[in-house]
């Protein structure tokens, strides 16, 4: 077993639309008490290796740490590799594509073709269901502690922790990077707090986010958020190119130190605040 795989173990869970895959990682305590959970909503790029050796961070934390393979359902995305999504949805928007991929062998331009074709047809729909019967799963474990579950997650992740909130999902809390956030007039049905990390040159997220601020400020539901500055979109991911090694250690640190005073051991249930907003990081 390799340092990477140490204690991952592969399961699945009944989604709306049939098994969904998973993986999970059980703290060092497990067996002893119901631990608190962390339900982790992985980026467009999929269950890789990085989500996986998050799982293993929160697990060292002393969460149940749960990650549900969003495209369980998909046998497109099946057919290619890790490295190939990566690299095709790294160059999905970029603005020298065409060029990049016309210097290509003509194998792997068609490759990166298939990659641009799925990612851009995508069926969607299952992945909010198979999100919410995920919560669902945790909340009916003997092995996690009732109302000690929060959803963390990453850009397409991310946006469905927000679909969570206005959902009526009981959750204790949820942690969003670079996620699109719900529709602004729902959320005064948002039913647990919410800690957002922006990624600065982020331009399909982050010019919303004073409105977002301002919605969860008037219908009094909690919300922390911070903006990263020369950071873009992904920023947490150290596979991606942008990678922001300091703006990943504070924004980890900071949701760390979020969901231990929302689900910690030591943690007491808190009372909604009103919004408040984060300072900007400082790297």
């Amino acid at each position: 077993m390799t340092a990477a795989s140490a204690g991952v173990e592969r399961t699945s869970f009944r989604g709306p639309h049939g098994p969904v895959e998973a993986v999970q990682v059980r703290p060092s305590s497990a067996g002893r008490a119901p631990a608190p959970a962390v339900l982790i909503l992985h980026e467009g790029l999929g269950l890789t290796v990085h989500a996986v050796e998050l799982a293993r961070r929160f697990a060292q934390e002393g969460y149940l740490a749960f990650a549900p393979n969003l495209y369980s359902h998909d046998a497109v995305h099946r057919t290619f590799t890790e490295a190939e999504v990566a690299r095709g949805v790294g160059l999905l928007r970029a603005p020298d594509r065409d060029e990049v991929v016309a210097r290509l062998p003509a194998g792997e331009q068609d490759r990166l073709q298939a990659v641009f074709a799925w990612f851009s047809d995508r069926d969607t729909s299952t992945y909010l269901p198979d999100a919410r019967a995920a919560a669902a799963h945790l909340a009916g474990r003997f092995d996690v502690r009732p109302r000690g579950i929060a959803a963390v997650g990453f850009s397409l992740g991310g946006g469905l922790v927000g679909q969570l909130a206005v959902a009526g999902v009981e959750l204790a809390a949820g942690a969003v990077f670079y996620g699109q956030a719900p529709p602004l007039d729902q959320v005064t049905s948002v039913r647990f707090p919410l800690q957002v990390h922006y990624a600065e040159e982020d331009t399909a997220i982050t010019p919303r986010a004073r409105a977002v601020q301002e919605a969860f400020r008037a219908a009094g539901r909690e919300l922390i958020s911070f903006v990263y500055p020369g950071t873009r979109h992904g920023f947490f991911n150290e596979t991606r190119p942008a990678y922001h090694a300091d703006a990943a250690g504070l924004s980890w640190r900071r949701t760390r130190e979020f969901l231990a005073e929302r689900i910690g051991v030591a943690a007491q249930p808190r009372p909604y605040t009103v919004a408040g907003e984060g300072v900007r990081a400082a790297g």
